[in-house]
């Protein structure tokens, strides 16, 4: 009931059936493709298409030629699902090398299972699975791939990623020469082969050293902005000194002033004929002198008062400035004020 190949296939049938004459196989190939409701499906021409399909796969399989009866079976399989089909694949697989890809083969017959009212050559198809997948199960050879260095690496096994969560973990491999390649940004990559037995275990340590030419164009980090700091308040003493004297100015000038009107009201009446008498000397001199103390008073008093008032508002001005505007204040003789452009 076994028949092994050069590549170690195992078929369940006899070195004798596997000389039977073509009709025979394409009677088998055909018992394959009534379509009962779970596994078969498609139009007619696509059952025609997979029994042409299986009759080359079966073809093939005598002569050994593995690759054409993978592709065959396959595409057979692709147009009408059944479980001949899918164990008939498996058995490409095997003798292929594909060993894993041939375990899950025969593990979709057995997951999908057959009706009770299957065809006889769909039950002898599951029967099959069960028996040939019990004796690829030792076969199957086990690869462990850590990775030191980056949190997330990359790792390619014969090409074919392996997802993050394999990493670390036994995983299902094929009996042969293996190539692992591992690569991360900011690392340099790393390729490793190693030869895998049917049934071994290997546990394969992959560490990714740091690419210095990634260190080295890393940007330097830019420094932090210096906190903004408020910005200084406006001196203003010398508006409010202005002021104070300005104040002081007016105070004076507004005493004397009433002193000076009151002197000459009192002038008035001693010196009804134009002349004042010698005894008016010092009332004459104090009249002067709060003229004259009047008019500085005044006058000082008015012209700083207007100096701390234009430089207050040209201190405010000059603290948030508006776009092209300037005040700039004036003092000059007799005259106060300020001049700008808003």
């Amino acid at each position: 009931m076994v028949h092994a190949s050069r590549f170690g296939l195992t078929l369940l049938t006899s070195p004798r059936a596997l000389r039977v004459p073509c009709a025979t196989l394409l009677a088998a190939a055909l018992a394959v493709l009534p379509a009962p409701q779970v596994f078969a499906q498609g139009t007619e021409a696509d059952r025609a298409t997979a029994r042409a399909l299986a009759r080359e796969g079966h073809e093939a399989l005598q002569r050994g030629d593995f690759t054409l009866a993978e592709d065959r079976f396959r595409r057979a399989d692709q147009l009408i699902h059944a479980p001949t089909l899918v164990v008939d694949h498996a058995r490409a697989l095997v003798g292929l090398g594909r060993l894993v890809e041939a375990h899950e083969r025969y593990a979709l017959v057995l997951r999908e299972g057959v009706a009770p009212n299957a065809p006889a050559a769909w039950k002898r198809a599951y029967q099959a699975a069960e028996k040939e997948i019990e004796a690829l199960k030792p076969r199957l050879a086990w690869l462990t791939i850590n990775v030191t260095g980056p949190e997330e690496p990359t790792v390619l096994l014969d090409g074919n990623e392996v997802p993050g969560a394999a990493l670390g973990v036994r995983r299902a491999a094929d009996p042969g020469e293996r190539t692992i390649q591992a690569s991360a940004p900011g690392y340099l990559p790393r390729e490793e082969t190693v030869t895998l037995g049917e049934g071994e275990e290997r546990t394969l340590e992959l560490i990714l050293d740091p690419d210095p030419s990634a260190i080295a164009l890393e940007p330097e980090p830019e420094p932090e902005p210096a906190p903004l700091l408020p910005p200084p308040r406006p001196n203003r003493t010398l508006s409010y000194v202005l002021w104070g004297v300005g104040g002081a100015g007016i105070a004076l000038g507004a005493t004397t002033g009433i002193l000076f009107l009151n002197t000459r009201s009192q002038l008035q009446d001693a010196c009804a004929s134009g002349r004042c008498p010698a005894t008016e000397g010092d009332r004459v001199d104090r009249y002067n002198l709060y003229g004259t103390l009047s008019a500085i008073g005044w006058g000082v008093g008015l012209a700083a008062a207007g100096a701390g008032t234009a430089l207050f508002f040209a201190t405010q001005t000059a603290e948030a400035p508006p776009q092209g505007a300037f005040i700039s204040p004036y003092l000059g003789v007799g005259s106060v004020g300020a001049y700008g452009r808003f």
